[in-house]
């Protein structure tokens, strides 16, 4: 019925309820005159057969009403019916049009009357003649019922059939009697299988409308039932493949994966500060943008035949058979490099970039341990957070150190970088004393931060977690701002430092960024220094040396922090030049004992023999030396007062040695007070 695929069940359903007389849809009718066609090719080849057999086997009757006329009968339907059935069967199997086999079949059953009727009637039986000549009614009903032949060839045969017994009982008979109730009985018969054959006919064609409008209503129940699998695991804005649909897919990979072998690769995708998007942008546009992302992430899929879809909100998801992680990393990056090249503004980011981008988290099945699927969902989700913690725009492929490095983040990026758009992120300044004079010499810039609650949260707890992540190059680029600020606010103060970070110092911008505050600022360059910890990562580095010369030639003085308990030791003295070196406080502590004091006298002067300032920091013990831990925050007018420091000097008297540098006596003698 593939021929009714552009008809209506309105046209049917008009169409069936049309009268006999009416007219029939050309449309339809040739679609029903083609089924019925075929249909009727491959049921005349059985019934030419059935036929043929019958026209032989009928010999019986030939035998008991004019047995003289037997072998010629006999001969005359064994050559007929064998020759019929032959030459019907051949053709169908040929496969000649099924209008020209109706009509071999219907002049078929007229040549076998005409010959059988005119053999029989040189029988010398008279009476068993005209009584058997009634028999012909049997070929009519063979071409208007049995044969299933068409109005036109029926009428053909059937009338032929009639004719020629009218004519002949006029010629062979001398009973008019006779050849009324015989004649009419042929007559009436031959209306009454027409009308049969008309009305089957019809009947088929109703049959036929039928069956088709059953037809298309399942057709339309299946396309409805698609319709509504394909919508129930389709996302509508993308027109990608819902999370529905996606678990669908990540079932049958973790099926072949456990069954055969088969390693799979995942990739979560998350836009980068989609929420901050359509803030800006407005949520019409928001959904242009993840249209589009969705269209170009799904043109690299396609030509892999990847699995692609929303897995909800502003995160999509991949899934696709791979056997290695640089085959999934490799995915991942192609994935991120085509967002990327769209170019989409992004003005409301919080970072340096200015386009929307997206981060990827991907998980390789095989590093993904695990007796369910959720485990590579998992995994990936992990990886896509360290992306996001590193900085975004940028694709992360799980590993096994992830999963202890989750553990024990209980901050995230985000969090640190909305505590600088949200106000939880502050500036202290913490006053260095010269306790010989009581004078504020300089002053740190330290961040404190507060969680959403208000609570303070250590900077033991956020610094290394802003390292890790990298967040620390927006924090450390605000407290560079808020240092010369302060320092443009208040010319009384000489110093500022500001600790820098190995994350900071790698970044080709670092210095370009600092030299920008500073005149954004409006200050002299030597009123700020940049702290560096004292690592492994800055002794024997080329860069590092390049860095403090480019500071130094800005006048930007360089101090070198905690030093004594890193890992340079004295190879840091050695290659570089810092303008300052400030001696972890754990030496003061130890400086109670004899053994402790002599150290610290020692270190310093190891440091001022290197041509290299030092300050000594110290912490309060118990509370009659809490006075000594003063903390500068706001303005100089709000500092305490001069006596206020000169209580905070140690007992020990500080001089000058030859070489016009500070030095100690025994017994926790400082230089300068600090307080961490």
């Amino acid at each position: 019925m593939s021929e009714m695929s552009t008809a209506t069940l309105d046209q049917l359903d008009c169409e069936i309820g049309k009268r006999w007389f009416q007219r029939r849809s050309s449309i339809l009718h040739e679609a029903f005159k083609a089924q019925h066609a075929h249909s009727t090719r491959e049921e005349m080849g059985r019934a030419c057969q059935l036929v043929g057999m019958l026209y032989i086997a009928f010999g019986a009757m030939d035998a008991l009403l004019i047995s003289d006329m037997l072998p010629y009968l006999m001969a005359l339907r064994v050559l007929i019916g064998g020759a019929y059935v032959i030459g019907i069967v051949a053709q169908v199997r040929r496969g000649v049009a099924t209008r020209i086999l109706e009509l071999q079949c219907c002049l078929g059953i007229y040549v076998g009357f005409v010959a059988w009727l005119l053999l029989a009637a040189q029988s010398s039986d008279a009476n068993a003649i005209l009584y058997y000549a009634g028999y012909g009614l049997i070929f009519m009903l063979v071409a208007n019922l049995f044969f299933n032949l068409s109005s036109e060839f029926a009428l053909i045969s059937s009338g032929l059939i009639t004719t020629t017994f009218l004519i002949w009982a006029t010629i062979f008979s001398d009973s008019t009697i006779y050849v009324i109730c015989f004649g009419s009985l042929y007559v009436l018969s031959f209306l009454l299988t027409m009308f049969l054959n008309f009305k089957y006919n019809r009947e088929r064609y109703r049959v036929y409308l039928n069956a088709c409008r059953a037809e298309l209503r399942q057709r339309e129940i299946v396309l409805r039932g698609e319709e509504l699998f394909r919508l129930s695991t389709t996302d509508v804005l993308t027109g990608l493949s819902n999370r529905r649909a996606i678990d669908g897919v990540l079932q049958e990979l973790w099926l072949a994966k456990t069954t055969s072998g088969q390693t799979f690769g995942m990739l979560l995708i998350d836009v980068d500060f989609f929420k901050l998007y359509n803030d800006r942008y407005g949520h019409q546009q928001g959904d242009r943008c993840l249209a589009a992302l969705g269209e170009v992430m799904r043109s690299a899929a396609d030509r892999r035949r990847y699995a692609l879809g929303r897995f909800g909100g502003e995160e999509f998801a991949a899934l696709f058979p791979a056997t290695s992680t640089e085959q999934v990393l490799a995915f991942a990056e192609e994935v991120r490099q085509a967002v990327e090249a769209l170019q989409i503004p992004h003005a409301a980011r919080r970072d340096a970039l200015s386009t929307v981008t997206v981060s990827i988290g991907a998980a390789f099945s095989a590093d993904a341990a695990g007796d369910k699927p959720e485990r590579t969902v998992t995994a990936a989700d992990l990886a896509l957070y360290v992306a996001k913690e590193e900085g975004r725009n940028r694709a992360r492929v799980f590993n096994a150190r992830m999963l202890h490095g989750a553990e024990g983040d209980d901050l995230g990026a985000e969090t640190l970088r909305s505590a600088v758009a949200d106000g939880r992120i502050s500036a202290v300044f913490q006053p260095i004393v010269d306790v010989s004079t009581g004078r504020i010499w300089a002053a740190e810039a330290l961040m404190r931060l507060k969680d959403a609650e208000g609570r303070a949260i250590s900077p033991e707890a956020f610094i290394p977690v802003a390292e890790r992540t990298g967040v620390i190059l927006e924090m450390g680029a605000w407290i560079l701002r808020e240092a010369c600020d302060l320092l443009a606010s208040e010319p009384a103060l000489p110093i500022v430092s500001v600790n820098v970070s190995a994350r900071q110092i790698g970044d080709p911008d670092f210095v370009g960024t600092v030299e920008a505050v500073v005149r954004a600022a409006g200050i002299a360059p030597s009123r700020l220094a940049l702290e560096i910890t004292e690592s492994g990562q800055i002794s024997g580095n080329p860069e590092v040396a390049r860095l403090m010369d480019r500071l130094s030639e800005s006048g930007i003085r360089v101090w070198l922090d905690d030093f004594g308990t890193g890992f340079a030791g004295l190879t840091c003295l050695s290659e570089l030049r810092f303008d300052m070196v400030k001696i972890d406080r754990f030496f003061v502590q130890s400086c109670d004992t004899p053994r402790g004091a002599k150290l610290l006298k020692n270190i310093i002067d190891l440091v001022g023999n290197c041509s290299q300032r030092p300050i000594v920091r110290r912490r309060g013990r118990g509370a009659a030396d809490r006075t000594r831990i003063i903390l500068w925050r706001g303005s100089i007018s709000r500092l305490p007062s001069r006596q206020t420091y000169v209580a905070a000097r140690v007992e020990a008297e500080t001089r000058r040695s030859t070489k016009s540098r500070r030095t100690v006596r025994p017994h926790c003698g400082l230089w300068g007070l600090r307080r961490s």
